[in-house]
């Protein structure tokens, strides 16, 4: 639209000049048209060839707007599929370790600055090393699979779940204390008992549980540490078994 104006106020322009030139001059018309003629070439060519660079220009534009565009896409696929690495499991999609103490962090602050309290967890799914020399690894990542999202479904939104080691997993459970933890665990514990590892064995999912609350003086790596050590024990009990750790307050009395 833009050019057709322009290529209309040419045409305008150049038939005054032409008719003022017949006008001074006093040429008859065939001259005049000739002088228009080339007025008009005069005046056209130079905007054609300016047209023809402004529309590489705006090709050159749009193909660097359209190449920014996709390389900003691909920058963000990267972005989120790295951050999907560092943060995620890679076999059950839960968190790992790292990204568990750093939720740790979260709820030991949250608890710091008022009544909140959690209550962290550490569990062994039993007899794995039975499941896979009998039905061999992959049906073994096949049981981790299903346990894990056993284990999420049972779980709220606020709660964590994270895979640890091979087959030890870690939860956090918002707003639970021990009490409401060993409810939570009950639940579950029924739910992965219904996983059928094969037809052939009469092998039945079952965990071990350690866990302990926060009392207000561990680090992160301490509640992981002190639910593992009520795990050994549960564990050393013959299995599909909950301890809890017994917390000693350190001593602060200063000497």
């Amino acid at each position: 639209m833009k050019k057709s104006r322009i290529y209309l106020s040419l045409g305008i322009a150049t038939a005054i000049v032409g008719a003022l030139v017949m006008f001074v001059l006093q040429v008859d018309v065939r001259s005049a048209a000739i002088i228009g003629v080339g007025m008009l070439v005069t005046l056209v060519v130079p905007v054609l060839i300016i047209n023809i660079m402004l529309n590489k220009i705006d090709k050159v534009e749009l193909d660097s707007k359209k190449d920014l565009q996709e390389a900003e896409t691909k920058l963000a696929d990267m972005v989120e599929k790295f951050s999907a690495v560092t943060l995620l499991d890679e076999l059950t999609g839960c968190s790992n370790k790292r990204h568990f103490i750093d939720m740790l962090y979260q709820q030991k602050a949250m608890s710091e600055r008022g009544t909140y309290e959690f209550t962290v967890i550490v569990t062994q799914v039993d007899s794995f090393d039975d499941i896979v020399q009998t039905e061999g690894p992959g049906r073994g990542d096949e049981v981790l699979q299903l346990y894990s999202r056993i284990v999420k479904a049972a779980l709220r939104e606020v709660d964590i779940l994270a895979r640890l080691e091979r087959d030890q997993f870690a939860m956090v459970l918002s707003g639970c204390t021990e009490d409401d933890a060993l409810l939570i665990l009950g639940r579950i514990s029924q739910l992965i008992e219904q996983i059928q590892v094969s037809e052939q064995t009469k092998l039945k999912v079952t965990q071990s549980c350690g866990l302990t609350s926060f009392h207000g003086t561990e680090t992160p790596e301490d509640l992981i540490e002190h639910a593992s050590q009520a795990l050994i024990f549960a564990s050393r009990q013959g299995g599909d078994n909950v301890a809890g750790y017994n917390y000693i307050a350190p001593d602060v009395t200063s000497v």
